[in-house]
């Protein structure tokens, strides 16, 4: 429903009485759908915005789709219901003799002997034993870098130093000659690298060898050529 021609002309009376008519917010007006507002004045000029309608703090205008006049009834306020009172006892002798209060039971209190308390209540009252804290374990101390590190390294056929200073390294994959590599590992003056050196020193000799032996074995086949062609 919306305001109707019948139901404008309707406000524009009561506007003329100097009263301000309720109407109802219909659900073409959003979010204050079933809200109520009073008619402040109605706009002729408006198009489709024309009446001018006041709820809460707010006035904005609306048009007649978003607008109707409330039902008979809608919006009264209910009176409040009145407790019903409690019945009041009628004053003076009752119809039926009152029966007499009973008298109070004397009170006769029990002694019991006191005895000792037992163990386990005791062992009960007394409070829990604070579990012990464990020891606490000393802390692992913090790994130390040495303030130099020299490594010599022999890979793939060639000997490589590297150094570095804490943990920063300063010397990376240096080339070291052969005979500089070994002179480092004798000046230690321990067993254990003069073995492991001796054996690496083995291994670069059989392979030596077997390079030798087959550029000899080259050279031959060389020269054999060089002879077919003279």
């Amino acid at each position: 429903m919306s305001l109707s021609s019948a139901d404008i002309a309707h406000l524009e009376a009561v506007l003329a009485q100097g009263k301000k008519p309720k109407v109802v917010f219909t659900d073409a007006a959003g979010q204050v759908a079933g809200r109520t507002g009073k008619v402040v004045a109605l706009d002729p000029g408006g198009v489709d915005d024309f009446v001018h309608v006041a709820f809460g703090s707010d006035e904005l205008s609306f048009s007649a789709a978003e607008l109707r006049l409330p039902a008979p009834g809608e919006g009264a306020r209910r009176a409040p219901r009145q407790r019903s009172s409690e019945p009041v006892a009628p004053s003076g002798p009752g119809l039926l003799p009152e029966e007499p209060a009973p008298k109070p039971k004397p009170v006769v209190s029990e002694r019991k002997p006191v005895t000792a308390p037992e163990a386990s209540q005791i062992a009960a009252a007394e409070p829990a034993a604070a579990p012990k804290k464990k020891a606490a374990r000393p802390r692992a101390a913090a790994a130390k870098h040495p303030e130099l590190s020299i490594t010599l390294t022999y890979e793939d056929g060639e000997w490589s130093v590297a150094a570095s200073r804490g943990a920063r390294t300063v010397v990376k994959g240096a080339k070291v000659a052969h005979s500089n590599a070994l002179a480092m590992c004798q000046a230690s003056g321990s067993d254990e690298v003069a073995e492991v050196v001796d054996e690496v020193v083995e291994k670069i000799r059989s392979e030596a060898a077997e390079e030798a032996s087959r550029l000899r074995r080259q050279l031959e086949e060389a020269e054999a050529r060089l002879a077919e062609l003279k």
